[in-house]
């Protein structure tokens, strides 16, 4: 794959009255092996600790959409453990969320130049160590083909890689049944697409959300992210972490490979993206934000992976009346936005 010089931007902009104000920016070259990362960012300082406004913002939306709701900010388990599973402890440390690419380089037809590495993310954030959960497209370098990827690592001092426990699902190009494999230690890069969550790994406090019987319109992420929006309004907020679904079956899809033919439209995504209903326990990872601040940000994103091979792109729960959610989410601090194309997707965001 051949090298472009790109540049690296970082732009801080005043967001809401709990805020730093600054603006600066930054222009510097990267080069790195597989691809040079262009970047605009938006980073924001919090004045206090406002995990109790995410409370008060919760907890009477997410009552609207299901029977019983708990939020609470608690000190976060080993996430290490099952039924879990995740690289780091937990969710602590420079908390960040991060949108890279865009559904332009996969539609109509795909841009196969953009091949990502998360070794590159310690230039970007300045965390050391790093700890990266997230949902994107996956390295088509090593699968062979497209992928569904849930990006699992944690980084330690100069790039190297503690653990890499990450995961991609692609479809079986005969059966068209769901395959997964969990990624080599030294495999991660990512391709196209990807929202994550980073921080330092550290325990700490962090919000914990339980809903149980789904009676609303509403999925648990998008619940979420519309309380926050109606609460804060245009003040972009992030959080990221892990979801697990204990219960109920959940509709999920895994990226066919690549389509030949241009996918013009939704109906054409969907017809090329394969469908599936997964069976609990499931863990995902991901991000949401709950407004774009003029960045062309993908709301929200969440892949789950399990331990009886099935996963893929979290959809929503079919089973409203069995299920239940218990997340173990983080506030940001700062978001980044990398390698923004310069024609925002008018489809594929879903």
């Amino acid at each position: 794959m051949s090298t472009r010089n790109c540049f690296l931007y970082i732009k801080i902009i005043p967001i809401y009255n709990f805020i730093s104000f600054y603006k600066l920016v930054l222009i510097y070259l990267i080069k790195e092996i597989f691809l040079f990362l262009s970047l605009f960012a938006v980073h924001w300082k919090l004045k206090h600790h406002f995990r109790n406004g995410n409370i008060f913002a919760l907890l009477p939306e997410l009552s609207k959409n299901f029977k019983t709701v708990s939020v609470d900010v608690v000190q976060c388990p080993n996430l290490t453990c099952p039924p879990f599973n995740l690289a780091a402890e937990g969710l602590n440390g420079d908390e960040t969320v991060i949108d890279i690419g865009s559904p332009s380089y996969l539609l109509p037809l795909v841009n196969l130049s953009k091949v990502y590495d998360i070794r590159d993310f310690t230039k970007v954030t300045g965390t050391d160590p790093l700890f990266v959960i997230g949902a994107g497209a996956g390295p088509w370098p090593h699968a062979g083909v497209n992928c569904e990827f849930i990006g699992n690592v944690q980084l330690t001092s100069n790039d190297s890689i503690k653990n890499n426990s990450s995961h991609i699902y692609k479809v079986d190009l005969q059966t068209e049944s769901q395959v997964h494999n969990r990624l080599p230690q030294d495999e991660t890069r990512f391709a196209l697409l990807a929202n994550f969550f980073t921080s330092r790994g550290f325990k700490g406090q962090v919000l914990k959300i339980v809903c149980e019987t789904r009676n609303g319109p509403l999925d648990f992420v998008t619940s979420i992210r519309q309380a926050l929006a109606k609460y804060f309004g245009n003040k972009p907020v992030g959080l990221g972490g892990v979801i697990l679904i204990e219960t109920s079956k959940v509709k999920v899809h895994v990226m066919r490979d690549f389509s030949k033919t241009p996918l013009h439209s939704e109906t054409d995504l969907n017809n090329w993206l394969k469908f599936y209903e997964a069976d609990t326990p499931l863990v995902g990872l991901g991000y949401l934000v709950s407004h774009d601040p003029d960045l062309d940000l993908r709301p929200q994103h969440f892949h789950l992976f399990s331990n009886h091979g099935v996963g893929g792109h979290y959809h929503y729960d079919t089973e409203p009346t069995t299920v239940k959610y218990t997340a173990y989410l983080n506030v940001a601090k700062k978001l980044i936005r990398v390698d923004q194309p310069e024609i925002a997707p008018l489809f594929g965001k879903d």
